[in-house]
């Protein structure tokens, strides 16, 4: 009777105190989903926790942006511009709900939204609710989910619907930023990949070969061959005995970091397949101490060429001129994309072999016909 006299005060016991929990969790809104119109509704507050970014529009271009072990990746694997994430995480966390639309154009910007909104949702590790100041139950979950539309008349803001509040369609802007901030929430992949081409430490290369199409005899191969000791070959295969070893370590500490310029979107097949073919100028094959081998290729770019030039104007022929300040690049025998990258920033590897020695072993120019 006594024990039955005890189970009855512990059911009960925790009947109440679900009662009151239940009570605590109703006043502090700890499981409601109901959001507020205020100026932070679309704002991340807590910018650390985000985990995961997913940026769709409406015709099926969409990006998803994961954070891994601090850096972030585009689709798990591929490194992304940091300035860019870093700007979207800062966008993130300012922007701020301008005003809400007048009853009068509500229906028309809704109806906008629905065929020319990018869909923003925003992934973190978060707690099923909080007690007492204290997390439960932290797990990846969607954060918030917004839809950002069109640059407003003024061009300093954008429609915007918060998931939740889709009956409140707002104008939201970025305070102290007078412009539009769709451009920061790109759904195309290629504006978030990273421009790197090379990104090979010096003590990481094993190999490095620089083969000139144009001049044959300045091409050459840098292998190492200790630590901080390298080989240097001819375009014959032959060791070179005397060369600078100041200006050979140089060059190869300047592929630790080397970008493109942008990727070539607009260009006929024709065009292109023309450059490839005929346009090859130089081809540097980069291997590390792991056995992982980078290729580009580059392509002189065109300038000022008139399309169709007489076969008997040999003077036209031969003033055949190419841009002085960019060339066309593949990567890895990737023809699909085309690169744009200047010699300002490529100069520095592009090195002949007769920068490396001494005037007399400098190799003959060859004269073509």
């Amino acid at each position: 009777m006594k024990n039955r006299k005890t189970l009855i005060t512990l059911i009960l016991t925790a009947v109440l105190l679900l009662i009151s929990l239940a009570v605590i969790a109703w006043k502090s809104k700890i499981f409601s989903r109901e959001v507020e119109l205020t100026e932070e509704m679309f704002a991340i507050q807590d910018t650390a926790q985000i985990s995961k970014i997913f940026i769709a529009d409406m015709h099926g271009n969409n990006v998803l942006l994961n954070k891994e072990n601090g850096k972030w990746l585009l689709s798990d694997s591929i490194p992304i511009i940091e300035q860019k994430i870093e700007e979207l995480i800062k966008t993130m966390s300012n922007i701020s709900m301008q005003q809400p639309i007048s009853e009068k154009s509500k229906d028309n910007i809704t109806r906008m939204m629905a065929t020319a909104a990018i869909k923003v949702e925003v992934y973190g590790q978060t707690p099923l609710f909080t007690l007492f100041d204290k997390g439960f139950f932290v797990k990846e979950r969607k954060i918030k989910t917004y839809y950002l539309g069109p640059a407003t008349q003024s061009n300093i803001g954008n429609y915007a619907i918060l998931e939740g509040k889709e009956d409140t369609p707002c104008i939201v802007n970025v305070p102290g930023f007078r412009g539009f901030i769709t451009p920061r929430f790109s759904p195309y992949a290629i504006d978030w990949i990273s421009h790197r081409i090379f990104e090979t430490k010096l003590t990481r290369i094993q190999k490095l070969t620089v083969k000139d199409l144009n001049n044959p005899a300045e091409s050459y191969t840098i292998e190492k061959k200790g630590t901080r000791f390298y080989t240097l070959y001819n375009s014959a295969n032959e060791i070179v005995d005397h060369y600078d070893t100041v200006k050979l370590i140089n060059v190869l500490s300047e592929y630790r970091e080397r970008n493109y310029e942008s990727v070539v979107k607009e260009m006929t097949p024709e065009k292109k397949d023309s450059i490839l073919q005929f346009n090859m100028f130089k081809i540097i094959t980069l291997q590390d101490v792991n056995g992982k081998i980078t290729e580009l290729k580059l392509y002189l770019m065109d300038e000022n060429v008139i399309d169709e030039i007489p076969a008997d104007d040999q003077v036209a022929q031969i003033e055949k001129h190419f841009n002085r300040d960019r060339c066309y690049a593949i990567l890895n025998n990737d023809t699909k994309t085309l690169y744009k990258i200047q010699y300002f920033h490529f100069d520095r590897i592009l090195q002949p072999l007769s920068y490396f020695m001494h005037p007399s072993q400098v190799p003959a120019v060859e004269n073509k016909k």
